[in-house]
């Protein structure tokens, strides 16, 4: 027998790389043929290095959305809505929770098939929340004066900032208030300035009564920080890790809907996940795509990726209750945020534009810069990035 050997891309954190060595090997036992290396580095490094050249390097690779644009200009990625149709045809959408297959949608192709499925919402210590006397705020307006309250009993709101974090709240907030920034594929990220005020004063709000570190945490840090420590109750707007909540915790979380500034209040959140794709120049599709008609497949998706920390998008994981049960109710709790999402844009060159917007959202948190500069600056490089990439 010939052995195939797969070199596969993945992302460092137990929700990704927790399920790989059980999917690879549930895999071999029906193509025991196939071998598969797992390489893991940070999604974040995708930013630094052409993606055609990732792509060429690796048969099967874990992206974000935002990336198909700059996927489908470099022809990178097989379109697996032609490869695999039954399952990421334009009439599977159903079969992912929300938006989660449209969001790998992009000029006419799907780039990468949905094995993880995120947006943000809220998170909670439910435990403080308890001892304090209160109860899980619904919107924006309502975790502000949850956190007044907070703070006279010594704990904390907290937020992430680092890039992209403050940015996606941001984003998040402004598609809440109904005025979300364009995602006009042949645009330049256009958006209404009056709303992005107001979501930045909403931020402001959150973070006078967020703990001094969050200027530091991203979003597995905030998660880290809230299960270590006993002072951090409450966050609105975060993208969730489901494993925080699971019983080997220190202290277990609790997952509610995203707390918007407008009703619905749950809707708008910046849709976040992970998706399998196959490179274009891979040596060996057939056994590629094969792994990926595996990872979507109910035994994947509903047993074996929950059961190893992992966080599924098949609509039929998300309402299992044995999954929703060991995760302290993380499916149903959130499950109106991910129906609800706002699909961010995707053109070439949106990476960078996010990376920039982002940058400048952290100096404003950081008081660097006033509301003004700040969109300005995020204007700007809406511009100079969109500009550059349809040259």
């Amino acid at each position: 027998m010939t052995t195939i050997r797969l070199r596969g891309l993945a992302w460092g954190h137990r929700r990704a790389t927790g399920p790989l060595a059980p999917l690879t090997k549930a895999f071999q036992n029906g193509r025991p043929d196939v071998e598969i290396e797992w390489v893991v580095r940070p999604l974040s490094d995708f930013e630094h290095q052409p993606i055609r050249d990732i792509a060429a390097q690796n048969d099967l690779l874990i992206v974000d959305h935002p990336f198909c644009g700059d996927v489908a200009a470099a022809h990178a990625f097989m379109a697996l809505d032609e490869a695999l149709p039954d399952l990421l045809g334009p009439q599977a959408d159903a079969l992912y929770v929300g938006p989660s297959l449209p969001s790998y949608r992009f000029a006419g192709h799907v780039w990468a098939a949905p094995i993880d499925a995120a947006t943000p919402h809220a998170v909670a210590r439910a435990d403080l929340l308890e001892q304090a006397g209160e109860a899980l705020p619904k919107n924006w307006a309502e975790t502000v004066a949850l956190g007044r309250r907070l703070r006279a009993k010594g704990l904390y709101l907290a937020t992430p900032v680092p890039t992209p974090h403050a940015f996606a709240t941001v984003a998040s907030l402004m598609a809440n208030l109904g005025k979300p920034i364009s995602t006009d594929p042949a645009g330049s990220c256009e958006f209404d300035h009056a709303a992005m005020t107001e979501a930045l004063e909403a931020l402001d709000d959150v973070l006078a009564f967020s703990h001094p570190e969050t200027l530091k945490w991203n979003s597995i840090d905030l998660h880290e920080a809230m299960v270590a420590r006993d002072d951090i109750a409450f966050t609105p707007c975060v993208y969730g890790y489901a494993t925080y909540a699971e019983a080997d915790m220190r202290a277990p979380l609790t997952f509610s809907d995203f707390c918007g500034l407008r009703t619905p209040y749950e809707a708008g959140s910046m849709l976040g996940g992970t998706g399998l794709a196959v490179s274009a120049s891979s040596r060996h599709p057939e056994a590629a795509l094969a792994f990926v008609r595996f990872a979507l497949s109910r035994t994947a998706q509903d047993r074996i990726i929950p059961e190893h920390h992992g966080q599924p998008a098949l609509v039929t994981s998300w309402e299992d209750p044995d999954n929703n049960a060991r995760f302290n109710g993380f499916y149903s709790g959130v499950r109106r945020s991910m129906e609800t999402a706002w699909i961010r844009p995707r053109q070439a060159g949106y990476i960078r534009f996010q990376a920039a917007a982002g940058a400048a959202m952290e100096r404003y948190c950081a008081r660097e810069l006033s509301k003004a500069q700040t969109i300005d600056q995020v204007a700007s490089a809406a511009r100079q990035i969109f500009t550059q990439a349809a040259a």
